[in-house]
């Protein structure tokens, strides 16, 4: 797809013109040999580039579902499936159950427990796999070379909806992918595609598959403070600040709380103090009043200091969200009849570092709350 195939074309092409003469009598033959397939070639190329060009210019909208204010991908592997993989900004790579690599035919190579991976201080059993084609609706076929694999299906009941695996950076960032949340549509968009409505975007980085853009956090006493802030996708979460960014602002101890949330992922469960913030603005969009988890936690994704937070589904399912990989910008638009930012279009991000996953589900734990899943990406 693409132009991978113009170049393995051309590569062909190469092939053909270069075959080898054995002797003059043979030379005009094989030459007029040559020139009928260059020219049916040539004729073949002006018929594939328009296709291509338009398709270029043509919105993909992925056949996907949502759960929990998450998107999940409707998948095949290798031509075997479906499979449920959900589109996660938040995970640096693409990952597979190990139940759904069986499925697909796939060879799994044990790669040991890993440490300092998911939520606790637990290990987390990590594979590999590899030859996988990975085919999304109207998306070209994404081969990557090799695929960790993650035991990630029994997160499916904290979802509610099925889950073989994790669509990471490594897919997304070949496109500029847009999540309408009040349409539970995701598209992949033409990179020439003008911004649509009041759109206002921010610049963000993508350093070693890191989504990152800064924010301003507006704290309960009027105090703000800058952040970098990971968009995920994959998480039906709010806010969380990492314990890093927790004990440089002394906000365990500024802000006391009465409400906890809980984490629950592959490797343990993560209990965090939560705080609501005055905002939060990427630019001149301001979310109010957003709840914050303030994390504790020594090891795994919450206390990366690759990053300051991650913003998950709950504050995202707010606006339609456009990451634009290869122009490195990422907007908010608010669908119209919402009223839940002071300006309508923002824009964050950010990815996880290292990989695999974690389903967790975030719950103020107080008397008759109720439990709300939550899918993302850990560092491994």
């Amino acid at each position: 797809p693409g132009h991978h195939a113009q170049l393995e074309y051309h590569h062909r092409d190469r092939q053909g013109a270069g075959i080898t003469l054995i002797s003059e009598p043979q030379r005009s033959t094989i030459h007029r040999v040559a020139s009928i397939g260059q020219t049916a070639a040539a004729a073949v190329l002006l018929a594939w580039l328009p296709l291509q060009a338009e398709r270029a210019r043509t919105a993909i909208r992925l056949p996907v579902e949502r759960a929990s204010n998450v998107f999940f991908a409707r998948t095949t592997i290798n031509g075997q499936g479906p499979f449920w993989f959900t589109i996660d900004t938040g995970a640096t790579l693409t990952v597979i159950d190990p139940a759904a690599a069986k499925l697909a035919g796939l060879v799994v190579r044990d790669g040991g427990p890993r440490t300092n991976v998911g939520v606790s201080a637990d290990d987390v059993s990590v594979a590999t796999t590899s030859g996988a084609r990975i085919k999304v609706g109207g998306a070209p076929v994404f081969a990557p070379p090799q695929l960790f694999v993650v035991a990630v299906r029994a997160n499916a009941g904290y979802l509610g909806h099925a889950v073989d695996g994790v669509l990471g950076t490594d897919f997304l960032s070949l496109h500029v992918v847009e999540f309408r949340y009040a349409e539970s549509r995701v598209t992949l968009q033409p990179s020439s595609a003008p911004p649509k409505g009041t759109t206002t975007s921010v610049p963000i980085t993508i350093d070693g598959n890191h989504l990152i853009a800064t924010a301003t956090l507006t704290l309960p006493d009027g105090d703000q403070v800058a952040a970098r802030l990971l968009i995920d996708t994959g998480s039906n979460s709010a806010l969380t600040l990492t314990s890093p960014f927790v004990r440089r602002h002394r906000l365990t101890t500024r802000f006391p709380s009465r409400q906890q949330s809980a984490t629950v992922g592959i490797n343990g469960i993560d209990f965090s103090p939560v705080v609501k913030l005055t905002s939060v603005a990427f630019g001149s969009t301001v979310i109010g009043a957003p709840d914050a988890a303030l994390s504790q936690s020594a090891v795994g994704l919450n206390a990366s200091e690759d990053f300051d937070g991650i913003i998950g589904g709950e504050l995202l399912r707010r606006f339609t969200v456009t990451v634009d990989y290869p122009g490195r910008r990422l907007a908010f638009d608010e669908p119209r009849g919402e009223g839940t930012a002071a300006k309508v279009p923002a824009v964050i991000g950010s990815f996880v570092g290292r990989l695999t996953q974690r389903c967790s589900r975030r719950a103020r734990v107080v008397p008759s709350s109720s439990w709300r899943p939550r899918l993302t990406a850990d560092a491994l």
